[in-house]
């Protein structure tokens, strides 16, 4: 893939991850939960994830040549 397609790719899937997690950080602080609480669910969890791999993956491509 070429680097305009991999950026438009990681952020559609930040897109699509935060749109999950604000609706859930939403329930949780209507049900009176933590924001602790909304980040150690699956989409908090994920979208923690969406963010942390691409760069990792940004900063071992880079060091690895």
């Amino acid at each position: 893939m070429n680097t305009p397609t991999i950026i438009v790719t990681i952020l559609t899937l930040w897109l699509v991850m935060g749109l999950g997690f604000w609706a859930e950080y939403a329930n949780a602080r209507r049900e009176g939960k933590s924001l602790f609480e909304a980040w150690i669910s699956y989409e908090g969890l994920l979208f923690t994830l969406s963010i942390a791999i691409p760069i990792i993956i940004m900063i071992y491509r880079a060091t690895s040549g």
